[in-house]
């Protein structure tokens, strides 16, 4: 769940976590032009990046109530290890529909592993993790590496290459869909395997939905993106009342328009 900040309590809105991966689909669909590289293979890449959040879907449909806000939880205020075990659900429902998406998907959801949950380091929830899901990514390159369609695919440095891209559009879309700041910086956002670059997104004066992308990574000339959104009317103190709420909430189109800076 992704709530954005200082809205009123009678018309709060939360965007889940599968609805923002939704945009990060949209994002992938669209990206590549002269400067920034395509990449293949196209639709499971864009699968991945469109269901990597599918493990919260569950959650979302029923969350838990942060008695300090009111509201639900936040995907950054959940407990560590129900974070991990929603990681877990999702890449294991990849693995039947897509099991490349179910690798890339893993390689990036360690990768966060890696830079927010590892303080201390050897907690072993955080541990578990990481060794299994090393289990499933070694089980996952030898199986698809005895496909004629996807055995170039495994290799590490396209693998990095892949990994690296949903992570840009998984972070574009939170930072669209927290609405935190009217500008922010991508670093390191990957032009082809061997090259980087940083991307600068800022809001125009044109309104608060529309936003400048510097350089620009898509395919066409503009882009818009759409996501959904519940609306709470108040705060509440029972889980129960918050849950029966959600289910009978209004919904609202949220959208994210890209033109080119300058």
């Amino acid at each position: 769940m992704i709530i954005p900040p200082n809205q009123p309590p009678d018309r709060t809105i939360a965007i889940s976590q599968t609805s923002h991966s939704w945009v990060s689909g949209q994002l992938a669909r669209a990206w590549g032009n002269d400067r920034f590289a395509r990449f293949e293979p196209y639709e499971q890449i864009c699968y991945a990046a469109e269901q990597h959040d599918i493990g919260f879907l569950d959650w979302e449909t029923q969350p838990t109530l942060n008695a300090w806000t009111g509201l639900p939880y936040t995907f950054e205020e959940l407990p560590e290890s129900i974070h991990l075990e929603i990681w877990r659900r999702g890449i294991n429902q990849l693995m039947p529909v897509c099991y490349y998406a179910s690798l890339v998907v893993s390689l990036h959801f360690c990768n966060l592993c890696e830079r927010f949950h590892r303080n201390p380091p050897d907690r072993p929830e955080v541990v578990n993790f990481l060794q299994e899901q090393s289990e499933h990514q070694k089980r996952a390159r030898e199986t698809l590496g005895r496909d004629q369609l996807l055995e170039h695919a495994v290799a590490s440095e396209v693998l990095a290459y892949h990994r690296d891209l949903i992570a840009v559009w998984d972070l574009l879309s939170l930072e669209l869909c927290r609405g935190r700041s009217p500008e922010f910086r991508l670093p390191n956002v990957p032009v082809s395997s061997a090259k980087r670059v940083d991307l600068v997104v800022r809001q125009t004066g044109k309104g608060k939905t529309i936003w400048e992308v510097d350089p620009w990574p898509f395919a066409t000339r503009a882009l818009t993106t759409f996501c959904e959104g519940r609306v709470f009317r108040e705060r509440f103190t029972d889980t129960e009342k918050m849950q029966l709420s959600l289910s009978n909430t209004d919904r609202v189109t949220v959208q994210f328009s890209f033109v080119p800076a300058g």
